[in-house]
This record gives structure tokens, sequence and C-alpha cells, in this order.
């Protein structure tokens, strides 16, 4: 199983390679987008001021680098058929979509090391506890590729990846710009799905107990597994009508 999904990793690199289009989204733009937020940071700003910019960051790489690139992937490989002609052979449904995944999620966790490397350089504060930092990043991968398998669902093409996502694009970012904005996080503010990767970077930068961010990992829980639901649910291994 390990070979077969390293086996299909290694050919669906190759093949996202050749698209410029979604490679430019998925390093340039997360990368960019990491050093505009660090910069903006003034001088001696405290733990809080560059929270609300790591959060951003990583949203920036879910978004662009895993999200986008997970519904553009999908996409195009359904709708070249590539997808039906790995389903018909002896690997599993869960290996097909594991090494046609993997190049997404290896590329997401490298942009994020890059972007965190970039805030730290240009005068971040260490986290006061690292974990809540960790869980931000692996739990918001996670989301951002259930979302993309599930807008995958109703994007034609790769090219059309760029409007049928947008509409998650704005909830997350807005979502983000709104948390960034608030002195405390209501209750109400974890209902948005960049909540909780928002409230573990704060957690991680000032030190909040464990019990302070459950209410972070109970959102970005619940958002993955609705989102995995929903794309269980909406799936297309076939080209669309």
């Amino acid at each position: 199983m390990t070979s077969a999904v390293l086996a299909l990793g290694r050919t669906e690199w190759k093949l996202l390679s050749r698209n410029k289009a979604v490679l430019l989204s998925a390093t340039t733009v997360p990368l960019l987008l990491g050093f505009a937020l660090a910069n903006h940071i003034p001088d001696g700003a405290g733990p809080l001021a560059w929270a609300g910019a790591l959060g951003m960051q990583l949203l920036a790489v879910q978004g662009f680098t895993v999200y986008f690139t997970t519904t553009a992937t999908l996409a195009s490989r359904r709708e070249d058929r590539y997808l039906k002609r790995l389903r018909s052979g002896e690997v599993s449904d869960a290996v097909v979509l594991g090494g046609l995944l993997l190049p997404v999620v290896l590329l997401g966790l490298a942009q994020t090391a890059v972007v965190i490397a970039i805030a730290f350089a240009m005068g971040a504060p260490t986290p006061v506890n690292p974990l809540p930092l960790v869980l931000a990043v692996l739990l918001g991968t996670a989301m951002s590729l259930a979302a993309g398998a599930a807008t995958s669902a109703w994007t034609a093409s790769s090219e059309q990846a760029q409007i049928t996502t947008m509409p998650w694009f704005m909830v997350l970012i807005g979502g983000a710009v709104w948390l960034s904005m608030s002195a405390e996080v209501a209750p109400q503010m974890y209902l948005v799905p960049s909540s909780g990767v928002m409230d573990l970077a704060r957690a991680a930068m000032t030190g909040a107990s464990a019990l302070d961010v459950l209410p972070a990992l109970g959102s970005l829980l619940a958002w993955t597994a609705v989102l995995a639901l929903l794309s269980r649910t909406w799936f297309r291994w076939e080209p669309r009508a």
C-alpha cells in the first residue's frame, strides 16, 4: 500500500509540475502573502500581534497550496479520465486519493515551514508552546484537503477551480480578518472555519492552557468531519456530464 501511494505520488508530482498556473498559485502566492503579512507587523510588536500574522500565514498556505491545489488536481484528473483509469486497477480508492494528494500535503507542509521561518526571521518571538501551532498546521491541512475534495465535485477543470474555490476563500480569509480584529474570541466565532487555526496560533504564542485550546480543536475537527462527509457524498470519479 505504501509503495503504491509513493508511486502515484511521484507520478502526480510530475503532472502537477507541468501545470504552471496551479503550481504558481500553490507556491509563489503563499510565500508572497507570508512575507507581506510578516512585514506588516511593526518592530517590537508583542506575541498577540505575531499570533495573528502567523495564523493568517498558515491559512494562506492551507487555502492556496492545499485547498486550491486539491480542488484543481482532483477536477483535472477526473475530467481527463485519469481517476477512472486508476480506480479500475488493483489499488483501493483510499490509495488512489492518497497518492494523488501526497504531493499536495508535502508541498503544503514545506510551504508552512518556509512562511513560519520568514516570520521568525522578521522578528516573531519563539512560541511559548509549539504544540498548538503544530496542531493548527496538521488539522488545518486536513480540513483544507476535505474542503478541496468536496469542491472538486463542482469543478469541471483546473481552470474553473479559480472560480469554484472563491466562496471558501472568502469565508476562510474573511473569518480570519474578523478574528484578528477582535480583542477576545467569542463563542460564535468558532463557527467560522478559520477560527481554529487562528486561535491555536494565539495559544502557541501566548502559552494558553490545554483547556483554552479545546474549542479551537473542536471547531477544526467538526469542520473537517463535515467537509469529509460532504466530499464522500459529492465526490465524482467520472467526468461531469
